[in-house]
């Protein structure tokens, strides 16, 4: 019985951080095929939001949820959207699941050689302010209790 329940706290707490995707895990999906990201968040417990997906001509979006808020069960805990040209994931939006990890994201985006852009906007409530580094733009949004993190390869200009 003790090992029953060894497990069970162990399943629990890797299902309760399975929305918490690493600045690693993120920059990892970044080049690599949406087929294969959408699989891989899948594996994690990553759910497919058709209703808010979309492709055209040779550019797709794909969003994906994590769990439910226990106050309302209609939002999810967590949120990523992946961006994809000609079906590589190029950009990717990650709702983070609170500021804590939001935190932790923003030291991540400083220490791999960013530099902060002047340009800030105010918009709706939320402030987005830039990053960039030799081979990736990323912006922070935040506003209103959300913490949202874009990041994506950097095009040559």
């Amino acid at each position: 019985m003790k090992y029953l329940y060894t497990f069970l706290f162990c399943f629990a707490g890797l299902c309760c951080n399975a929305q918490e995707l690493s600045f690693e895990q993120l920059i990892s999906y970044l080049n690599q095929p949406a087929k294969i990201v959408g699989d891989s968040l899948n594996v994690k417990g990553w759910q497919s939001v058709t209703s808010m997906s979309d492709t055209k001509d040779d550019q797709m979006y794909q969003t994906f949820s994590f769990g439910k808020l226990k106050a309302d069960t209609t939002q999810a805990l967590a949120w990523l959207r992946i961006h994809a040209d000609q079906q590589v994931v190029n950009q990717l939006y990650y709702q983070l699941p609170g500021q804590e990890a939001y935190l932790q994201m923003l030291s991540k985006i400083k220490a791999s050689g960013t530099e902060k852009k002047e340009m800030q906007t105010i918009e709706n409530n939320q402030v987005s302010t830039y990053y960039q580094s030799t081979a990736y733009t990323f912006q922070t949004i935040t506003g209103g209790g959300s913490f949202t993190v874009m990041m994506m390869i950097k095009r040559d200009d």
